[in-house]
């Protein structure tokens, strides 16, 4: 009898710490079942939910400036202004997907501004070979030439760069995102803002 209650307790004790390891064990999630899962920070590293802030802050500033309302009044004239998305700069060491934004910015141009926009698509050819000259990204003179061969009269472009910090095991990394609107024939800066975010790693 002393035995049987000896065995049962074991056996009790041994499905309660499988179960416990069962439910304590890492298990991959979808956000359909745990919704914050896009909250927390991994890593100091840019994830989606920081460039969609960068980004948002940006686009914001943007669509309310006087070059989206002078837009808004070329069109009421009929002479709608033809935009493109010139490729962003990463000038971090992170592989970003900046290309993502490019979509973004097109679609909210073309949803929220009277702007007739070259689909960034089209543009295969042209951003390759900007992506091989980075150097002449933000040169003035050679924005005619890209204009000219896609039709905009306007570039829509920027950059992502980060400054890192530590001391001992903390660690900061702050990041900003820079967004020009630039007359392509004149080469004149029509709107520019910044927008800024930090992580880190706290002891």
């Amino acid at each position: 009898m002393r035995f049987t209650r000896l065995f049962a307790g074991l056996l009790a004790f041994a499905f309660l710490a499988t179960s416990f390891a069962i439910g304590c064990a890492p298990q991959y999630v979808r956000d359909t079942e745990k919704r914050d899962i896009d909250e927390a920070a991994m890593s100091t590293r840019l994830d989606r939910k920081d460039l969609n802030r960068l980004y948002k802050e940006n686009v914001d500033k943007m669509m309310s400036s006087s070059v989206v309302g002078q837009w808004e009044r070329q069109a009421a004239q009929g002479e709608a202004p033809v935009v493109a998305i010139f490729p962003m700069r990463n000038e971090t060491s992170q592989n970003l997907a900046l290309d993502a934004l490019l979509s973004k910015f097109e679609t909210d141009l073309v949803n929220q501004t009277a702007a007739d926009v070259v689909s960034h698509e089209n543009q295969a050819e042209l951003i390759a070979e900007i992506k091989r000259q980075q150097s002449s990204a933000y040169n003035p003179r050679r924005l005619a030439g890209y204009g000219k061969q896609l039709g905009a009269q306007y570039f829509v472009t920027g950059k992502v760069y980060g400054v890192r910090e530590q001391v001992k095991a903390e660690k900061r990394q702050q990041y900003f995102m820079f967004v020009q609107v630039l007359d392509v024939e004149t080469g004149a800066i029509k709107f520019q803002n910044e927008a800024g975010l930090t992580k880190g790693f706290m002891k």
